[in-house]
């Protein structure tokens, strides 16, 4: 049986003024009505629940609705029939277009942390090839999206892998291990996807924002420590402090995503 795909949604009603920008204010009360519209829709693997905390510690400046199919995975956007069914998952919540929604896709640490690799060594598909058939897979879907009438999808970078090498606690980590590539092989591999994924985005000139540069140790080039769970068994970023850097990152579009999608300037 495919793994259940799981949606919510979190709306911030209570206070709307604190999802602003410092410094700035609605002009009327129309018009921050019409910007509240405006919500996240994160789909993607079990990597999306990252974002989920952050809704749930108020940290977006949103309202937020999530689908979340663990076990996802880019490649598999070209296969219905995929194990976890998650195109179709992804259709069902996305198409046609919903009004006054931006669409944000978390794909892809699966496909570098292991089903690249796993088809590599059973299947001798090559890693090169697996590579380019994931991210064309991913863009089809991005193009899918914006030609159904999507006027804005964001596109955020494949996590870093953060299974230690022969580590073999949790269910993911003990899957995983049947494939030889090491941390940093998967760690490297994550970067060249993830700058792949941002020329797509960049290509259709859509934002793209990515976690790299703050859970990467500067000296060894891996996962800080900081930002591993402490949970052994749990292969997912430290859930507090993963949620922060993810709010900070899409909350950092605020501004451009505005100006694009509401035409009603804000007074600041």
């Amino acid at each position: 049986m495919p793994p259940a795909a799981h949606r919510r949604s979190w709306t911030p009603i209570r206070n709307p003024d604190r999802w602003l920008l410092p410094g700035c204010r609605y002009g009327d009360r129309q018009d921050r009505q019409r910007r509240a519209m405006h919500s996240w829709y994160f789909v993607g693997d079990s990597h999306v629940q990252a974002f989920e905390i952050a809704a749930t510690l108020g940290l977006l400046r949103r309202p937020s609705r999530f689908l979340i199919v663990p076990g996802a995975t880019a490649v598999g956007l070209r296969n219905p029939e995929s194990h976890t069914q998650a195109i179709a998952h992804f259709r069902e919540a996305l198409l046609p277009a919903l009004p006054d929604v931006v669409p944000v896709l978390q794909l892809g640490e699966v496909d570098c942390g292991f089903v690249i690799w796993w088809r590599a060594q059973t299947l001798g598909e090559s890693v090169e090839a697996q590579l380019a058939a994931s991210i064309e897979a991913y863009a089809c879907f991005i193009d899918t999206l914006t030609d159904a009438g999507y006027r804005r999808v964001v596109v955020t970078g494949a996590v870093p892998p953060t299974i230690p090498d022969g580590h073999r606690q949790g269910a993911v980590a003990r899957a995983r291990h049947m494939v030889s590539a090491s941390l940093r092989d998967r760690t490297e591999l994550t970067m060249r996807y993830n700058r792949l994924l941002a020329a797509e985005a960049a290509r259709r000139r859509l934002p793209y924002i990515d976690l790299s540069a703050h859970v990467l140790d500067a000296g060894t080039g891996l996962i800080a420590d900081a930002y591993r769970s402490p949970n052994p068994r749990d292969h997912h970023l430290h859930p507090i402090r993963g949620a922060h850097a993810w709010a900070e990152a899409i909350n950092g579009l605020e501004n451009g995503l505005e100006a694009r999608l509401d035409r009603l300037p804000a007074e600041c």
